[in-house]
């Protein structure tokens, strides 16, 4: 069964930011070091993704759009693989799944029982400066970045484009001077939207099957098939 795509007002903010908050959810471990400048941090953590090749995570998701006084609120666990396999599962305010085996694209909102696919998603990836984990190796690129503010073992960085990314004026990344790892992620995207992501278990070390990435719509769904470009 095919038809047009149709996303309720209250979703479509989750949806169709998705791609930057995958682009931008990734896990960045640092090494120590004494009082470093935000330079010195893109280079560590660009190292450090060296050798990061999965990222598994429960999420919770926070959105304020421009003139709108109720704030989005969404929570699942998102898997990623260097490779440019993901899946981002929302279970709150209400089931939504968002998988990509790399090539194809599924959205799948349960409560409509319906699913886009797009079997060309593979090369539209390849527009974003940021595809993959390996895609944080080339952080310097593209942002300057400062110490925004140090609190107890929890360091605030802000990233600056150097250039217009079309999709983020401006980032904050926190991370957790014990674990090293990135605990929460702001932007702000070019229409204004402020988003938070906050990241809780995160695991870096266990491997991630191929079948977290591949979806198959269940009986009955509608079916969407996206535009080639």
């Amino acid at each position: 069964m095919k038809s047009n795509l149709s996303i309720p007002a209250g979703k479509s903010f989750t949806l169709k930011a998705f791609l930057v908050l995958w682009l931008l959810t990734l896990p960045i471990g640092l090494h120590a070091q004494t009082a470093p400048d935000g330079a010195s941090y893109l280079q560590q953590i660009e190292k450090r993704y060296e050798n990061v090749n999965t990222f598994r995570a429960k999420f919770l998701q926070i959105s304020k759009a421009p003139g709108v006084v109720k704030t989005e609120k969404a929570s699942g666990i998102v898997y990623l693989r260097k490779d440019g396999k993901f899946r981002w599962d929302y279970d709150k305010p209400e089931v939504v799944l968002i998988v990509s085996d790399g090539k194809t694209l599924w959205i799948y909102q349960a409560e409509d029982k319906q699913v886009m696919i797009d079997e060309s998603f593979g090369k539209k990836l390849k527009r974003f400066p940021y595809t993959f984990l390996n895609g944080m190796q080339r952080l310097h690129e593209d942002f300057d970045a400062k110490v925004l503010n140090s609190k107890g073992k929890m360091v605030t960085l802000e990233l600056i484009p150097k250039k217009n990314l079309k999709e983020i004026t401006k980032m904050l990344i926190t991370f957790d001077k014990d674990t090293l790892l990135i605990k929460k992620i702001q932007w702000v995207s070019s229409q204004e939207v402020k988003t938070i992501i906050t990241f809780d278990d995160i695991d870096i070390t266990s491997k991630i099957p191929d079948s977290v990435f591949h979806f198959e719509p269940p009986e009955g769904v509608d079916i969407v098939r996206a535009d080639t470009p």
